[in-house]
């Protein structure tokens, strides 16, 4: 790689990281192409160059950010297989781990907020997702659609109480919780 490209390629990365940590401090509605060129003290041609716009930098978070979750909930799948209740725990306490580590990229991936961004890049999560319907599949013959969407609305509540308390010290809290709740969930089925 030339020097020219190893820099362009660095500056496209930093483009990213300050964005996100921009919206940390100030929101996602208080983002803009001006305020991460001031950061990156560049201009906002230069940001341009590399996205076009701010809803081109959005749509990149995102589709990083649903690549990472789907890697995580891959792995968490992993190393289970043929125990499906251990495989749903796992996935469901790395979703909520994720969101707590993450939660600027989370917000945006699920357009929470004020964050929005109309992407289509949930598709880049579409692998780890068709496996947690699969390991649904194995606990019960119901609608798997229906299972899925009542699992993930649930995970959905516990991440939003758990982004709502903010206190890193709640975490085990909230994990122990989830846990609680996924034996609930899969005795229901």
């Amino acid at each position: 790689m030339s020097r020219k490209a190893a820099y362009q390629e660095i500056l496209k990365s930093d483009i990213l990281r300050h964005t996100i940590t921009l919206a940390g401090e100030v929101g996602w509605p208080g983002v803009s192409t001006r305020k991460i060129a001031d950061r990156l003290q560049t201009s906002t041609t230069a940001i341009y160059h590399y996205f076009g716009n701010k809803e081109a930098i959005l749509v990149e978070l995102q589709r990083e950010g649903f690549r990472q979750l789907n890697d995580l909930l891959l792995a968490a799948l992993a190393g289970r297989e043929g125990k499906p209740r251990k495989q749903l725990k796992a996935v469901s306490l790395a979703m909520l781990n994720f969101s707590q580590q993450n939660p600027d990229r989370y917000a945006l991936m699920f357009n929470l907020d004020g964050a929005f961004c109309n992407s289509d890049a949930v598709q880049e999560a579409s692998g780890s997702m068709n496996q947690i319907k699969a390991v649904l599949h194995q606990l019960t013959n119901d609608n798997i659609e229906s299972v899925f969407t009542h699992w993930f609305a649930m995970m959905q509540g516990f991440i939003a109480l758990a982004r709502q308390d903010g206190h890193p010290e709640q975490t085990e809290r909230f994990q122990q919780l989830v846990e609680a709740a996924i034996i609930r969930f899969i005795k229901g089925l």
